[in-house]
Protein backbone atom coordinates (compact mmCIF):
# COMPACT_ATOMS: atom_id res chain seq x y z
CA UNK A 1 0.00 0.00 0.00
CA UNK A 2 1.04 3.24 -0.84
CA UNK A 3 0.42 6.19 1.08
CA UNK A 4 0.33 9.41 -0.58
CA UNK A 5 1.44 12.58 0.84
CA UNK A 6 0.25 15.77 0.87
CA UNK A 7 3.30 17.64 1.77
CA UNK A 8 5.31 18.32 -1.51
CA UNK A 9 8.98 18.68 -1.63
CA UNK A 10 10.13 21.62 -1.04
CA UNK A 11 13.23 22.17 -2.95
CA UNK A 12 15.91 24.26 -0.63
CA UNK A 13 18.60 26.31 -1.74
CA UNK A 14 21.42 27.29 -0.43
CA UNK A 15 22.25 31.08 -0.77
CA UNK A 16 25.64 31.80 -2.02
CA UNK A 17 25.28 35.31 -0.82
CA UNK A 18 26.46 35.03 3.22
CA UNK A 19 29.10 32.73 2.01
CA UNK A 20 30.52 35.37 -0.15
CA UNK A 21 30.24 38.29 2.56
CA UNK A 22 32.16 35.95 4.80
CA UNK A 23 35.25 35.56 2.05
CA UNK A 24 35.04 39.23 2.03
CA UNK A 25 35.18 39.61 5.48
CA UNK A 26 37.77 37.12 6.16
CA UNK A 27 39.59 38.22 3.39
CA UNK A 28 39.67 42.22 4.12
CA UNK A 29 40.75 40.82 7.65
CA UNK A 30 43.63 39.33 6.35
CA UNK A 31 44.49 42.36 4.37
CA UNK A 32 44.15 44.07 7.16
CA UNK A 33 46.35 42.06 9.75
CA UNK A 34 48.94 41.24 6.99
CA UNK A 35 52.31 43.38 7.48
CA UNK A 36 54.54 43.70 4.54
CA UNK A 37 58.17 44.09 4.60
CA UNK A 38 60.24 44.78 2.49
CA UNK A 39 63.00 42.97 1.68
CA UNK A 40 66.68 44.51 1.06
CA UNK A 41 70.01 43.37 -0.55
CA UNK A 42 72.93 43.66 1.13
CA UNK A 43 75.60 45.15 -0.99
CA UNK A 44 78.34 43.16 -0.74
CA UNK A 45 81.50 43.87 -2.81
CA UNK A 46 84.58 40.89 -2.90
CA UNK A 47 87.51 42.94 -3.96
CA UNK A 48 89.17 41.21 -6.76
CA UNK A 49 93.00 41.35 -5.79
CA UNK A 50 93.98 40.84 -2.17
CA UNK A 51 95.90 43.69 -0.55
CA UNK A 52 99.61 42.67 -0.06
CA UNK A 53 100.26 45.70 2.40
CA UNK A 54 97.92 44.09 5.42
CA UNK A 55 100.02 40.52 5.02
CA UNK A 56 103.23 41.75 5.37
CA UNK A 57 103.45 42.03 8.98
CA UNK A 58 102.07 39.86 11.66
CA UNK A 59 100.22 36.25 11.80
CA UNK A 60 97.68 35.63 9.41
CA UNK A 61 95.23 32.87 8.74
CA UNK A 62 93.75 31.76 5.56
CA UNK A 63 90.23 30.31 5.84
CA UNK A 64 88.64 28.98 2.83
CA UNK A 65 84.55 28.83 3.24
CA UNK A 66 81.81 26.50 0.62
CA UNK A 67 77.85 26.55 1.10
CA UNK A 68 76.90 24.62 3.65
CA UNK A 69 79.15 25.95 6.22
CA UNK A 70 82.21 23.97 5.65
CA UNK A 71 85.09 25.40 6.49
CA UNK A 72 88.82 24.79 5.09
CA UNK A 73 91.35 25.78 7.54
CA UNK A 74 95.43 25.33 8.05
CA UNK A 75 94.43 21.87 6.38
CA UNK A 76 91.43 20.72 8.33
CA UNK A 77 88.33 20.49 7.41
CA UNK A 78 85.46 21.85 9.92
CA UNK A 79 82.38 22.78 10.07
CA UNK A 80 81.10 26.37 11.13
CA UNK A 81 80.00 25.32 14.61
CA UNK A 82 83.32 24.34 15.11
CA UNK A 83 85.16 26.98 14.72
CA UNK A 84 85.28 28.75 17.73
CA UNK A 85 86.19 25.68 19.76
CA UNK A 86 89.65 25.43 16.61
CA UNK A 87 90.34 29.08 17.55
CA UNK A 88 90.34 28.25 21.28
CA UNK A 89 92.45 25.52 20.65
CA UNK A 90 94.94 27.92 18.70
CA UNK A 91 95.43 30.70 20.76
CA UNK A 92 96.07 33.20 18.09
CA UNK A 93 96.82 37.24 18.86
CA UNK A 94 94.62 40.23 18.16
CA UNK A 95 96.97 41.16 15.82
CA UNK A 96 96.30 38.41 13.47
CA UNK A 97 95.27 39.03 9.92
CA UNK A 98 92.16 36.29 9.16
CA UNK A 99 91.72 36.21 5.02
CA UNK A 100 88.23 34.47 4.58
CA UNK A 101 88.49 32.75 1.13
CA UNK A 102 84.97 32.63 0.01
CA UNK A 103 83.03 30.49 -2.67
CA UNK A 104 80.68 32.04 -4.79
CA UNK A 105 77.72 30.81 -3.79
CA UNK A 106 78.13 30.81 -0.11
CA UNK A 107 75.58 33.21 0.82
CA UNK A 108 76.13 36.38 2.92
CA UNK A 109 74.64 34.87 6.56
CA UNK A 110 77.39 32.18 6.47
CA UNK A 111 80.58 35.00 5.80
CA UNK A 112 78.72 37.01 9.07
CA UNK A 113 78.72 34.19 10.99
CA UNK A 114 82.09 33.03 10.59
CA UNK A 115 82.85 36.90 11.31
CA UNK A 116 80.98 36.86 14.39
CA UNK A 117 82.88 33.83 15.90
CA UNK A 118 86.38 35.32 14.89
CA UNK A 119 85.67 38.46 16.42
CA UNK A 120 83.81 36.71 19.53
CA UNK A 121 88.17 34.90 19.41
CA UNK A 122 89.59 38.74 19.44
CA UNK A 123 90.41 38.37 15.68
CA UNK A 124 88.72 41.64 14.52
CA UNK A 125 91.37 41.86 11.23
CA UNK A 126 88.84 40.02 8.90
CA UNK A 127 89.28 40.55 5.04
CA UNK A 128 87.14 38.99 2.45
CA UNK A 129 87.83 37.39 -0.67
CA UNK A 130 86.44 35.11 -3.69
CA UNK A 131 88.36 31.58 -3.58
CA UNK A 132 89.44 31.72 -6.81
CA UNK A 133 92.01 34.22 -6.20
Amino acid sequence: MHLQSHHRKALRRISLTPLADLVFILLVFFILETSFTEYREVAFRVPDEPSKASHGEGESLTIQVFPGGKLWVEGESLALADLSSWLLRRQFSEDTVVLLKAADSVPLQILVEAMDRLRAQSLPRVQIQALGD
